[in-house]
This record gives structure tokens, C-alpha cells and sequence, in this order.
């Protein structure tokens, strides 16, 4: 291979595959040598020139490049099946029939998740949704298409039951090895300060901010009572019971300007950190429009 091919072949290679860290790179290097053996790193370093630190890796050959990421990123078996996949934002690995995805940041642009997965021929998007403290972990919502049945998303805290924030708790995303359709997954993540829930929890589960009250049909001048005797926040969403007694709309433009004390809390849920919503209207109905009691 000319050198005019190997750069071709690298700019190629780099543009499908995430750039490592230079930490990982030079990892990645040491371990290569010593996969040669003394004297074959011997005699590799007596052809590698010294180097800026951000041109380490540019340079080299375009097959010394390939594997230093690959290995880095990419990993296959020897039968070709790609086992393992790691960038700042996410590593996957296979075990046993299911590919476990751990989520590094959850603060990372959903690309990156998206894109190791892609790596391993899977089509699957992932997406993290700022929740409530109670579904941090759990999945919000998701879709796929023309799978079969021994196909499967799924997702969680590990370990199971592991306190959110805690060092060694991480979210993670269970994808089966053989998923034939395309998936989009829709994970609950921890909210910064300040950051509106995504999806919400109803405000009494345990975990939450009104957790050990009942909020549930009673008047809005109590609840709001209970709300600040917690030293948090109120905020409304006025919804209309259906005639029929099942379900209700809300306009999410129709909040609290002219919410009175005697209108009728339908629920209560987790709005952000240090404020709740109810959701209520101005009469008392029959039958629970939110819970369907």
C-alpha cells in the first residue's frame, strides 16, 4: 500500500469509527508492542518517529491506525461476531445473548449511544430522559418495528435496585444479539439542577417529594397546604374530565391563573426538583379522569 492509499484508507476509517482519547491511543500502542515482542517493538520504535502530542496516531500507518482504534472500540470474535464496543458516552458488550450496554455519560449527546450500537450492526437509538428521582433507570417509553418475537429491548439500574449517583450504580440498556428490527429506547436518567422532568412520577411514590400523602381527590387548598408545609413549590395543570367519565384533555398552555381553592386535585406528579404540578379541575366528577377509579 502507497502512501497516498494509506491516508485515503485511514481518513475512510476514521470517519466510521469515534476518535479515541490520546490517553487510549497510547494505551493501546504499549499493549500492541507488547503483543510483538521484545524484539519486534524493537524494531518497531526504531521506525516511529517522535511526534506532537495531537498528531500521535494522524501519522502512522493507515493499518497501525486501524488497529489501534478497532482494538479500542471495536471488538470481534473469531468468528466475526462483534462483541464489544466502548466511546466516552457508552460501552457494549456481549454476554451471552444480549448485547449490555452501560451508559458512561448521561449527559452525552444521544448520537454517541446510538452510534455504538450501530458499530455492532444493531439498529437502535437511545435517548435519555431527565425523570424524577423514582424512574431514574426505568424505561419512559419505546418503539420498535419489524422484529420478531426472540427480539428484545430492555434497560434498568445495575445493580438492580442500586442507588442512583452512587459510585458503581449505572443505567444500563439490554439489547438481544440477534435484534432484526430497528429500536428507539427512551431511558429515565438523573436531572440536573433545575432541569424540568421529562416524564413524571405521581409526587406521593416513595422517592418522591410528597411521598407518605395522599393527594388524591382532595381540594386544592389542602394539597397546596401539604405542598408548602414541605417547603416546596406549587404549579397547575387544569385538565377537563371527559363527559363519559374515562380519560380527560388538558391544554398544556392552561395552568394556574384562575385555579381556586375549592377545585378538586385528580393527581399529584414530580414536575422538577422542588415543585410539583397537580392536576385538577373546578368540579368534583364521579369517576377519577387521570386514574380511571
Amino acid at each position: 500500500m502507497n502512501e497516498t492509499n494509506e491516508i485515503n484508507e485511514l481518513a475512510r476509517f476514521r470517519a466510521e469509527i469515534p476518535r479515541p482519547e490520546l490517553a487510549d491511543l497510547r494505551e493501546q500502542e504499549r499493549l500492541l508492542l507488547a503483543a510483538m515482542g521484545d524484539s519486534g517493538a524493537r524494531s518497531h520504535r526504531r521506525h516511529l518517529p517522535r511526534l506532537p502530542r495531537l498528531l500521535i496516531g494522524a501519522t502512522v500507518t493507515a493499518a497501525m491506525a486501524a488497529a489501534a482504534v478497532a482494538g479500542l472500540t471495536l471488538l470481534q470474535d473469531r468468528a466475526g461476531t462483534a462483541t464489544s464496543y466502548a466511546n466516552a458516552a457508552i460501552d457494549i458488550r456481549l454476554s451471552g445473548d444480549d448485547y449490555v450496554a452501560t451508559i458512561k455519560d448521561p449527559f452525552a449527546d444521544h448520537t454517541q449511544y446510538s452510534e455504538g450500537f450501530k458499530a455492532l450492526g444493531l439498529e437502535v437509538g437511545l435517548q435519555l430522559v431527565p425523570v424524577s428521582p423514582s424512574r431514574v433507570g426505568d424505561i419512559v417509553r419505546y418503539g420498535f418495528s419489524g422484529t420478531t418475537e426472540a427480539d428484545k429491548l430492555g434497560g434498568g439500574l445495575s445493580p438492580e435496585g442500586c442507588a442512583p449517583g452512587t459510585p458503581g450504580c449505572a443505567l444500563t440498556v439490554t439489547v438481544s444479539k440477534g435484534f432484526s428490527g430497528k429500536g428507539t429506547v427512551y431511558v429515565g436518567r438523573q436531572a440536573r439542577p433545575g432541569e424540568r422532568y421529562g416524564a413524571h412520577a405521581a409526587a406521593e411514590a416513595k422517592g418522591e417529594m410528597l411521598e407518605g400523602y395522599d393527594p388524591v381527590e382532595r381540594t386544592v387548598a389542602e394539597v397546596a397546604a401539604e405542598v408548602r408545609r414541605r417547603g416546596l413549590s406549587v404549579e397547575y395543570q387544569i385538565i377537563t374530565p371527559a363527559k363519559n367519565g374515562g380519560g380527560f384533555s388538558a391544554d398544556p398552555n392552561d395552568r394556574a391563573t384562575d385555579v381556586r381553592d375549592h377545585w378538586i386535585v385528580w393527581a399529584a406528579e414530580s414536575a422538577r426538583e422542588g415543585t410539583v404540578r397537580l392536576l385538577v379541575s373546578e368540579k368534583r366528577v364521579a369517576k377519577n379522569p387521570v386514574h380511571g377509579n
